[in-house]
C-alpha cells in the first residue's frame, strides 16, 4: 500500500512564532489525491532526532516528504543531517551550481562561497527545479522515494504540485478517488452529532466520519472513497440531504461557507430581512454581513448603541431594565432586539451585547 509520512523542519514552528504550513498543505493535497499520510513530525532546525525521524520514516514509508533547511545558513541543516542518517555521498551538483550564480548575477547579488552549499546533494539525486524559485530533489533508496523541498511554503507548493505529487499518483495506480466534504453545525454538540449519525446504518455505512468540535459550531467530515467520482458525489449529496432531514436548521452547510454568508442564503432564499443591534462588537457584526456579496437583498441597517444611553434613545430599552437586569443580560438583548426590529421594521433582528475587556467581567459575567 502506497503511504508515506511528512516531516517539517523550522525552530519558529516549535516556538509558535510561525504557524506551521507546509505538512497541512501536503496532507490535504494527498487526502483529495486518495494517498494516505500515516505521520507528521514537525522538528526544530538542526534537531538531533531528524536522523532517528528520517530512519525510522525511511523503514516503514513508501515516500518521505521533508520540507525545510535547505537553504545556505548555518542552521540549514537538513541534507547534511539526511546524508549522515542514511549513509550517503554528497557531490556538487554543477548545473545547479551554474543556476545558482546565474540567479545571483540576475538579481545583482555577489557571489559567497556560502551558497556553494545549496548545490550539495546526494549522489544520484534528482534535481527538482520549477524555474525561478528555489528547488529540491528526489531520490530513491530501495522501495522508498524521498522529497526534499524547500521550507518557504509558496516554494514548497510549487514545488509539491509540479514533481511530487504527479509521481505518487503514479506510483499510486488504479482508478481509485476520494471525494470529502466537511459540514458545520450549530446548537448540536459532539456527542449529540455522533448520536445523530450512528442511528442512521444504512447511509453511513461507507462513510468515513470525522468529528471535529469548533467552538461554537461542530464540524463533521465525510469522505466516501471509490472509482466513479461522480457516483461518490451523488451518494455523499444523498448523505448530506439525509443529514439535514434529522438535524433541521442546525445543519449550517459546507465548510468553505462563512456564516454569515450561509445566513444571507437562507434569508434570500425566505425572502425575509434583518435588522441588527450591537453592544460591544461595535459593528463587526454588521460589517461581516455587509462584506458578503448582494447582502442588500436582504439587510436592512444596524445601530450601534454602545452605552446605556444609546440603548434607551436609539432602541427604546426600558432604563428599569438596564438598572435591575444591567447592560450586559438576556433581558437587555431581548429588548435591544425588539427595538431594532421595530425601528427598521425587520423580519429578523440579532442583537448583541456583552462585556468587551480585558477588565470589567465577574463570575456570573464574564468577559465575552
Amino acid at each position: 500500500m502506497l503511504q508515506g509520512e511528512i516531516i517539517t523542519t523550522g525552530t519558529e514552528l516549535l516556538t509558535g512564532r510561525v504557524a506551521e504550513q507546509n505538512g497541512r498543505y501536503v496532507a490535504r493535497r494527498l487526502h483529495q489525491a486518495a494517498i494516505p499520510v500515516h505521520c507528521l513530525t514537525i522538528l526544530a532546525d538542526g534537531a538531533p532526532l531528524f536522523g532517528d525521524t528520517l530512519r525510522r520514516a525511511v523503514r516503514r514509508s513508501r515516500f518521505v516528504i521533508i520540507t525545510g533547511g535547505l537553504g545556505p545558513t548555518d542552521d540549514d541543516l537538513t541534507v547534511d543531517q539526511a546524508a549522515q542518517a542514511l549513509g550517503l555521498t554528497l557531490t556538487l551538483n554543477e548545473g545547479l551550481l551554474t543556476r545558482i550564480r546565474r540567479c545571483l548575477a540576475e538579481r545583482g547579488l555577489p557571489w559567497q562561497e556560502r551558497y556553494a552549499k545549496l548545490a550539495l546533494i546526494p549522489e544520484g539525486a534528482v534535481v527538482l527545479d520549477p524555474g525561478g524559485q528555489a528547488c529540491g530533489f528526489s531520490l530513491r533508496l530501495n522501495d522508498t522515494w524521498l522529497f526534499f523541498l524547500p521550507g518557504v511554503p509558496q516554494e514548497m507548493q510549487t514545488l509539491f504540485d509540479a514533481f511530487v505529487l504527479p509521481v505518487l499518483l503514479s506510483l499510486k495506480g488504479g482508478n481509485q478517488v476520494l471525494v470529502s466534504r466537511t459540514l458545520r453545525f450549530f446548537g448540536i454538540t459532539e456527542g449529540e452529532l455522533q448520536g445523530v449519525v450512528s442511528g442512521l446504518p444504512e447511509i453511513f455505512s461507507e462513510v468515513t466520519v470525522g468529528y471535529y468540535p469548533n467552538f461554537p459550531e461542530t464540524h463533521l467530515a465525510l469522505t466516501l472513497e471509490g472509482e466513479n467520482r461522480a457516483d461518490l458525489e451523488a451518494s455523499l449529496e444523498r448523505v448530506v440531504r439525509r443529514l439535514g432531514q434529522e438535524v433541521g436548521d442546525r445543519l449550517l452547510g459546507p465548510e468553505d461557507a462563512p456564516q454569515e454568508e450561509l445566513v444571507g442564503l437562507r434569508l434570500r432564499e425566505q425572502g425575509k430581512t434583518l435588522a441588527v443591534a450591537e453592544s460591544c462588537s461595535g459593528g463587526l457584526i454588521c460589517h461581516r454581513i455587509t462584506n458578503i456579496a448582494g447582502s442588500s437583498d436582504y439587510f436592512l441597517g444596524g445601530v450601534v448603541t454602545y452605552s446605556n444611553q444609546a440603548k434607551i434613545d436609539l432602541l427604546g430599552v426600558s432604563p428599569d431594565i438596564l438598572r435591575t437586569q444591567g447592560a450586559v443580560s438576556a433581558d437587555t438583548a431581548q429588548a435591544m432586539a425588539a427595538g431594532v426590529k421595530a425601528r427598521f421594521q425587520a423580519d429578523y433582528a440579532l442583537s448583541a451585547t456583552g462585556i468587551a475587556g480585558p477588565s470589567g467581567g465577574t463570575p456570573t459575567k464574564p468577559v465575552g
